[in-house]
């Protein structure tokens, strides 16, 4: 129904006829500068996302893996901020970023003798969309953290033993060793990476609602809700919902392309 509603303009009201205008919805998404800004924005998104999420989470299954006391306590300690509500985890960041003194960070960078530091977090255009996406990364860490350790706990023992008894230890093992049998769960890990920001929406809707100063932190899947419900254009926010799942698809099998490249050429 998406991408039928994508080749109409109706106002959402069901009295009013849908009218066909073939194509119109999405010429008009490419000549909009602010779905441009989106698009460079959720491109930015996936790339930091994609650079912090999964190496931090896998370093810390890879650490808590080894560790044989307080497991269960560094597994919680992580997976809270998956749990907690992304309004309740979104609201506590926004008192973190409050701008002026009243800001938890910016306090810190008082005590830290850094007042030169503070920023209005979120009203700042160029700190606005990298404090959105250390929001996510935290929230999200403690998952993939969860998909290799259970990686982690599926390998055969004999094999990691026979490895050190080679000298395979520390990163050489996870390199060498590891990483190439739990290679499928990088992969994984990356298209729910890849998805997840690509359809991003409640927490850049809840920190910055009209997507930051000068379209800062604007967002495809924000975009969309502004068109289809606050200015009741139901085609133009079709379009670019269809374009977002387009994108998905095109970045998650690339994606998968150049990490299977990447796994042949280790062997």
């Amino acid at each position: 129904m998406t991408i039928f509603f994508s080749f109409h303009q109706w106002p959402g009201i069901q009295s009013v006829p849908l009218k066909y205008v073939g194509l119109s919805n999405y010429k008009a998404l490419f000549y909009d500068d602010l779905f441009r800004k989106s698009l460079v924005n959720v491109l930015v998104y996936v790339f930091w996302s994609l650079l912090s999420q999964i190496p931090i989470g896998f370093a810390l299954g890879f650490a808590i893996h080894k560790v044989t006391k307080g497991v269960k306590f560094f597994k919680a300690a992580f997976v809270i901020p998956m749990i907690i509500s992304i309004s309740a985890v979104s609201l506590l960041w926004n008192f973190i970023y409050f701008p002026a003194d009243q800001g938890v960070l910016n306090q810190f960078l008082n005590f830290l003798g850094l007042p030169e530091l503070k920023r209005n977090w979120l009203m700042d255009p160029v700190t606005s969309l990298g404090s959105v996406i250390v929001v996510s990364t935290w929230t999200s860490i403690g998952y993939y953290m969860i998909i290799c350790l259970s990686a982690m706990s599926a390998l055969p023992k004999s094999t990691l033993e026979a490895a050190e008894i080679d000298g395979a230890v520390g990163f050489r093992k996870i390199r060498s060793i590891v990483l190439p049998m739990i290679w499928g769960s990088v992969q994984v890990s990356i298209i729910l990476v890849v998805t997840g920001v690509l359809k991003i929406f409640d927490t850049v809707y809840i920190l910055t609602p009209n997507g930051g100063v000068n379209g800062s932190t604007i967002v495809p899947a924000l975009l969309m809700y502004n068109n289809a419900f606050r200015y009741n254009d139901y085609g133009s926010g079709s379009a670019i919902a269809t374009v977002i799942f387009v994108l998905s698809i095109l970045i998650s099998a690339i994606s998968l392309r150049l990490t299977r490249r990447e796994k042949a050429a280790e062997f």
